[in-house]
């Protein structure tokens, strides 16, 4: 995909994949607690708290700063106390109408949370190490630890669950934002990344 944005152009591509490799050191940093976080104070579920990263810098091939290679996407984590992350699915509720844009990675929620996008929902890649983007050797790592999503219809990034917002940012040559949600009376919280607030 890189080569065919850059049109075989190797320096463009070059500079192109390290934007992609500083965008997933970023998020390991932030899954590993290291983003700069300022708190915001307490959500409802359903609230908004962030919308989703414009795109438009990284796609006509200026150089970004917003740390999203993926195009306009939320990467939506669930983290558990431990510091590991959980499956989404696991948590989100199904029933939704949805696109699937992943290339075949399963979209299969199973509970009872509300999306934190509105519907339809764009599925661009799943949880875990046998993503499509993994199995087609398209990217170097070996696990995804969210869901890539987006919305066709707003650009409205909410709350899944109650409790205290933060928002947070992370640099790495590029500056991914972020926000993160800490659930009341849960041992889990959730992190919506590539958002603007």
């Amino acid at each position: 995909y890189l080569l065919q944005v850059t049109k075989n152009d190797e320096r463009r591509y070059q500079r192109l994949l390290e934007q992609t490799k500083a965008e997933y050191e970023a998020i390991q940093a932030i899954i590993a607690g290291k983003g700069q976080e300022t708190q915001v104070g307490h959500v409802n579920q359903g609230e908004r708290i962030a919308s989703v990263a414009r795109w438009n810098e990284w796609k006509s091939g200026v150089d970004s700063s917003t740390c999203n290679s993926g195009g306009a996407h939320v990467h939506f984590t669930v983290r558990k106390s431990d510091g590991t992350t959980d499956n989404p699915f696991n948590y989100l509720r199904g029933g939704v109408s949805f696109v699937d844009n992943s290339g075949g990675d399963p979209f299969n929620p199973i509970g009872g949370w509300d999306w934190p996008i509105n519907e339809t929902i764009k599925f661009n890649q799943g949880y875990g190490s046998n993503t499509s983007a993994i199995r087609s050797n398209l990217v170097w790592y070996d696990f995804h630890n969210g869901i890539d999503i987006n919305s066709f219809s707003s650009s409205e990034v909410k709350a899944v669950q109650s409790g205290t917002l933060y928002r947070g940012s992370y640099n790495v040559g590029c500056i991914l934002r972020y926000v993160r949600v800490d659930h009341d009376n849960s041992d889990v919280d959730t992190l919506y990344l590539h958002v603007d607030y």
